[in-house]
C-alpha cells in the first residue's frame, strides 16, 4: 500500500520544491503544504506534526506553525484540541455549496465566451482536448488536474469579465482538492463533456455552451459526493 510518506518523494516533491522560490520563508511553507493538500498527497484525516513537517521542509518549526494556522483559516486543516492538526476531511454540503457556485458562475462564463472567443483560444482549447485525451489513457492525476484547469480558465479568460475571473479564483484550489480524489474516474466523460463544451463555443451558441457547462459541473460535483459518501460508508 502507498502512503502519504511514500508519495512524498514523487508527485509531492515539486511542491517542497516550492521552497527555492524567491518568497518569503513563511509563504513558501504555506504554498507546499497547500499544494500537497490540494493535490491529495496528504489525504483527508492525515495528522499534520509540526516537527515532521519541518524536517521534510528543512526549515524551523515556526514557519510551519504560522502556515499550519492559516491553512486552518482556510479551511484546509482543522485543528482538534489535544490531539493536533488533521488534514480537513470535505463534508457532502460544503462540495454541494461550492459547486452550487460553480454552476452560475461557469455556465455564464461560457455563455459569454462563446461570444467573445478568439479563433487562438478556440485552438488552444482544441489543443488541450488532444493532450486530455492522451492523459485520460495514461490515467495520469496529475496532469489531468492540470489540463482541466488550464481548459476551464481559458474558457473563463474568453467570458472577458474581470469580476467573475476574481470569483472563480477564490474558489479554484478548493475545486482541485475536491477533484482530485475523483479525476481518474470521472476523466472520460469529463473530457467527452469539454468536447461538447468546445462544439458549443465554436458555433458561437451561448445557450449551448452554457447548458453543457452546467451539466458538466453539476456532473462533476455530484460523483465528488458520490465518492464521499462511499467513503463515509452512507
Amino acid at each position: 500500500m502507498v502512503t502519504a510518506e511514500d508519495t512524498i518523494g514523487g508527485a509531492g516533491a515539486s511542491a517542497f520544491g516550492l521552497l527555492a522560490a524567491a518568497q518569503p520563508l513563511r509563504e513558501r511553507v504555506y504554498d507546499a503544504l497547500e499544494e500537497i493538500i490540494v493535490d491529495g498527497i496528504f489525504p483527508p484525516g492525515f495528522h499534520l506534526r509540526e516537527d515532521d513537517l519541518a524536517k521534510r521542509l528543512g526549515v524551523s518549526r515556526n514557519p510551519v506553525r504560522e502556515a499550519l494556522q492559516r491553512l486552518v483559516h482556510d479551511g484546509l486543516v482543522d485543528h482538534r484540541p489535544g490531539k493536533g492538526v488533521f488534514v480537513h476531511e470535505p463534508s457532502l454540503r460544503e462540495v454541494e455549496e461550492v459547486f452550487h457556485v460553480r454552476v452560475l458562475l461557469e455556465s455564464e462564463s461560457a455563455r459569454l465566451a462563446a461570444g467573445r472567443i478568439s479563433a487562438e483560444d478556440l485552438d488552444q482549447l482544441e489543443e488541450l482536448l488532444r493532450l486530455g485525451a492522451a492523459a485520460v489513457e495514461a490515467k495520469d492525476a496529475t496532469l489531468l488536474l492540470e489540463l482541466n484547469e488550464r481548459f476551464h480558465n481559458t474558457v473563463l479568460a474568453a467570458s472577458d469579465n474581470s469580476v467573475m475571473a476574481k470569483m472563480m479564483v477564490s474558489l479554484q484550489r478548493r475545486i482541485r482538492w475536491y477533484f482530485s480524489r475523483v479525476v481518474v474516474t470521472r476523466s472520460v466523460g469529463s473530457w467527452g463533456q469539454h468536447t461538447e463544451i468546445l462544439e458549443a463555443l465554436r458555433a458561437g451558441d451561448g445557450e449551448a455552451a452554457a447548458r453543457h457547462m452546467a451539466d458538466h459541473v453539476r456532473q462533476t460535483g455530484q460523483t465528488i459526493r458520490d465518492s464521499l459518501s462511499a467513503a463515509a460508508g452512507v
